[in-house]
């Protein structure tokens, strides 16, 4: 039987009679990669709810049905994706509104609760099927950076201006105060639990660059990337799925891949129009393998704004 490639094969027709012929049991995962892989642009939507400009969105966990936003307007918007794609609903504007700019979101590993947190110093806890406000944690400068616990959706972890990597419990009482995972004077601009050792946290410092850590040994990294160069401006770094890798960016450098546990990086992309200066950007893994990175990017050229390669 001829091989399927790219976008040859628009429709599953062939690839559900290889699955007849073959019994192949990851059949959907092949003819989805395939089709990424072959087309530029399979699906293109305009989805328009925001007064202004949109810094942050999250897809849910376990398929991405609903996608939660928000930006310059201080509002919490949810959107069902399939609906909003096809044009059959609006948003969902949650009830609890920041005083500021959003910078952050996130979902619990359950999607019944979006965290959401910005420039007003504070984050906000949202319950999804009812819109209603469950908790306020109230931070002492601007937050740019959430990530949930992927086996205690009760603890929440931070990043601030302020220098400070926060770790906090949901279920403490009022003005608690949350456990101080790491503390530069330097601003904290991302950080992410890893989805497979939630023990080790993964960071992005304006100065002092990428680092990984572990909650039991509280301020004094495990690891900083990097190294000859570790003492870098990085604004965002994300693991893959397995946890064995992170995606870094760095302000005027390539995104960097690094192995969990080596220092040096195992790869650097690179694009001769890619451009990373100014503003704050986002990095992610991407593909039903993590066989894609994706970096925001400003572009000195007429090509597009995305930086995609293949890992």
């Amino acid at each position: 039987m001829k091989e399927p490639n790219g976008c040859g094969m628009r429709s599953s027709v062939g690839f559900l009679s290889r699955r007849e012929l073959t019994g192949e049991p990851l059949i959907k995962e092949d003819f989805q990669r395939r089709r990424l892989a072959g087309c530029t642009s399979l699906y293109k939507k305009d989805m328009l709810g925001h007064f202004g400009c949109v810094n942050a969105i999250e897809f849910s966990n376990n398929g991405g049905e609903w996608l939660v936003s928000g930006g310059d307007d201080r509002r919490v918007l949810l959107w069902q994706m399939e609906k909003a794609i096809h044009g059959r609903s609006k948003p969902v504007k949650l009830k609890g509104e920041h005083r500021s700019n959003i910078f952050c979101l996130a979902f619990d590993s359950s999607n019944t609760k979006v965290f959401s947190g910005g420039n007003d110093e504070q984050v906000i806890l949202h319950d999804v099927e009812r819109g209603e406000t469950l908790n306020v944690f109230l931070h002492i400068d601007a937050v740019y950076s959430l990530s949930v616990n992927p086996v205690n959706d009760n603890v929440f972890a931070s990043s601030s201006d302020d220098g400070r990597v926060l770790i906090w419990d949901t279920r403490g009482p009022p003005n608690a105060e949350p456990f101080c995972l790491a503390i530069y004077p330097s601003a904290f601009h991302s950080v992410m639990f890893n989805p497979v050792e939630p023990r080790l946290i993964a960071t992005a410092n304006s100065k002092e660059g990428v680092g990984l850590w572990d909650i039991r040994k509280p301020r004094s990294s495990l690891l900083r990337y990097g190294g000859s160069m570790s003492l870098q401006s990085a604004m965002s770094v994300r693991f893959n799925s397995a946890g064995t890798q992170l995606l870094a960016l760095r302000r005027r450098l390539p995104p960097v891949l690094y192995e969990l546990h080596s220092r040096l990086p195992s790869f650097q992309f690179d694009n001769q129009g890619y451009f990373n200066s100014c503003t704050m950007k986002s990095c992610c893994f991407a593909g039903d393998r993590d066989q894609v990175s994706r970096s925001g990017s400003f572009f000195r050229s007429d090509s597009d704004s995305d930086l995609s390669e293949a890992i």
